[in-house]
């Protein structure tokens, strides 16, 4: 066939034309997110009306009217104070939109360039350097149109090429660690840490000292430069990687903490205004001078008060100008304050509650019959960028649990949820309506799982060389944590076993794995992959739900206790981290499907599929979170 771009013969079954690397099927679709954030800027900036005085009739009399002049007056008074509010308004919105679009903006640019580079090598025939670019294009636009294509493109040319010699491998360990050398010493951050990353994957005992030094300081240096242009979610990204080769010194883990408390401060904004001023008056009273905190925690307590003035709620937005004008010394704010104070005094004061937001989620369906007990999970926020877990409780009403947290973990039986909170880097556990208790647990800990009777819990971390163990530590703090076992992935069963998928030694003999704690005896291993993951127990404790990937797509087993496996779906479709319902009569899990992310049930004999939860078009990670569905 003959390339649609620049007429190349492409021949088959190569899917980009090795001249200009154009798909031979089907052009580059238009970025969806992008165009869309830009439609809304374009949208915004034309929102804000312009008030055109009403010509008034000319009349025969000499001289209008001491009434009509009144009238004139206070009508062009009105408009006036109609357009300053309205102007505000806008304004605070569009500067947090913008910044939004901007980030959105930047990601994916940033994606695109990976994904050029991917051509490049795919061109040079340097297959597995494309592959990772095109990987790399993935983490940071998950819909990428042709990412994928890519990463299938190299690996039908490498299977077309002889099997490579360890002296190939060899060459490449040498490329990447040369490249990655060469970008450090021109202090390309962001290249160097790629391309040392990459190294660090292929071969990681290849000048396992001297990659590590530059790739720290690689990550580190990149994630401070982010920090400082204001580009928080990378920043915090690179930065935590760089703390898992070493800690990070005292002013690298402010710059980090900072950071981390911004976003969470904004995660609130225009939410839960109680929240989000609580969180910007702490980050003002740690450094008052950091980024814009002192003109959003001005800002904040104004709008809260024109909430407030809307509901008709004159004292309680009195309280939030008078902490505005503390701030700041503003007329406007000011005639607000007197205006509001005045309505307050001769008003009839009522106990109201604060004014709260509920985080969207675009297209959210409950299934009506949902009672069977209590199901909890995690939901993407492309806003604030950042994970917060949902439950729907008997009845079908949806709640949410806690902002900027993952993983979350049901007690069997009880109403304590475990999760992972990343905005603190903390292990926590909450009752609804209570207050957050954080859980003992090491750098990096994940997974959080009770032992049926509370006493315990389970989660795994990282050690310094990124191999992940398994702990289990008492819930009441006494004592330390305990290594377990090599694995990830913790899981407690009402029957008193846990399960987790690890290795018997580093990267041999991988699985899924089961035992009693407190019986002395081995592990078994069930399954033979390390890829098999995502682990959740049936009601009675003899069946295991798990998802992999052995297949070639991702897809749900079913794992007997005392031996058997059975598929529960097989499609093309990303189907993974499945949740037993109490009764046992069906299973909940997460499912790409149609170019949306969504929450399906299933029966456990594979039938009945249907939808129950639509989450939309990005899940970061999907495979590091986790559903729980408990009594």
């Amino acid at each position: 066939m003959r390339c649609p771009e620049c007429g190349h013969e492409v021949p088959p079954p190569l899917l980009l034309c090795p001249a200009c690397g154009a798909h031979v099927e089907q052009t580059q679709p238009v970025k969806k997110h992008l165009l869309r954030a830009r439609r809304e800027k374009r949208s915004l900036e034309e929102t804000v009306p312009v008030v055109v005085p009403t010509p008034q009739p000319e009349t025969p009399s000499a001289r209008p009217t001491l009434w009509r002049r009144a009238r004139v007056v206070l009508l062009a008074l009105l408009a006036f104070l109609c357009l300053v509010t309205l102007s505000i308004a806008v304004a605070g919105y569009s500067g947090l939109h913008q910044g939004e679009v901007d980030r959105l903006e930047r990601r994916l640019a940033l994606a695109d360039e990976h994904y050029r580079r991917g051509l490049e090598r795919l061109d040079s025939g340097e297959y597995l350097l494309a592959i990772a670019e095109f990987e790399y294009c993935l983490q940071l636009n998950p819909d990428h149109p042709l990412a994928a294509q890519g990463i299938a493109e190299a690996q039908v040319r490498m299977a077309l090429i002889p099997t490579p010699t360890s002296q190939a491998v060899v060459d490449i360990t040498g490329e990447l660690f040369a490249n990655g050398t060469a970008a450090y010493e021109a202090e390309d951050w962001e290249t160097a840490a790629r391309l040392l990353s990459q190294l660090r994957a292929f071969a990681p005992d290849y000048e396992r000292e001297a990659v590590e030094e530059m790739l720290f300081q690689s990550l580190r240096n990149q994630g401070l430069a982010l920090l400082e242009e204001d580009r928080f979610e990378e920043g915090i990204f690179y930065l935590d990687q760089a703390q898992m080769i070493r800690s990070l010194d005292a002013n690298d883990l402010l710059e980090l903490e900072l950071a981390n408390r911004y976003i969470a401060a904004l995660s609130y904004w225009n939410l839960d205004w109680d929240r989000c001023i609580q969180r910007f008056e702490e980050l003002y009273r740690i450094y008052p001078g950091y980024k814009d905190v002192f003109s959003r925690l001005y800002q904040a307590n104004v709008l809260y008060g024109d909430a407030w003035f809307e509901q008709g709620e004159m004292c309680p937005a009195a309280v939030q100008y008078a902490r505005a004008l503390e701030l700041v010394s503003n007329e406007e704010v000011q005639q607000k304050w007197a205006h509001a104070t005045e309505l307050c005094a001769i008003a009839t004061p009522t106990p109201v509650p604060p004014i709260t937001g509920t985080l969207p989620i675009s297209g959210t369906i409950i299934v009506p019959n949902f009672t069977g007990g209590r199901l909890a999970y995690s939901a993407y926020d492309a806003q604030t960028g950042v994970y917060d877990v949902y439950a729907i409780l008997p009845g079908g009403e949806l709640v949410r649990m806690v902002s900027g947290a993952d993983q979350p973990c049901w007690q069997w039986g009880t109403d304590r949820l475990a999760y992972r909170n990343r905005l603190a880097g903390t292990l926590a556990f909450v009752q609804p309506g209570g207050q957050a208790v954080t859980l003992p647990a090491g750098a990096g800990g994940a997974w959080p799982s009770f032992s049926p009777d509370g006493s315990r819990y389970a989660y795994a971390a990282p050690d310094s060389t990124r191999v992940w163990y398994v702990y289990i530590a008492r819930t009441d703090g006494a004592g330390e944590p305990v290594r377990h076992a090599l694995g990830w992935g913790p899981i407690w069963g009402p029957n008193g076993l846990l399960a987790w998928t690890g290795c018997e030694s580093v990267d041999t003999d991988c699985g899924i794995f089961v035992d009693n704690p407190d019986d002395g005896q081995a592990p078994v291993r069930l399954t033979a992959s390390i890829d098999d993951s995502g682990i959740h127990w049936s009601p009675g404790g003899d069946w295991i739900v798990y998802m992999s990937d052995q297949g070639g797509s991702w897809d749900l087993y079913l794992l007997g206790v005392n031996g058997g496996v059975q598929p529960l779906t097989a499609d093309e479709n990303i189907d993974g981290l499945p949740a037993w319902s109490p009764d046992g009569s069906a299973i909940a899990f997460l499912s790409y499907r149609n170019s949306r992310w969504g929450i399906y049930l299933i029966q456990p004999d594979g039938s009945n599929l249907r939808q129950m939860i639509d989450l939309g078009p990005e899940m970061p990670a999907w495979w590091n979170q986790r559903l729980s569905w408990a009594p």
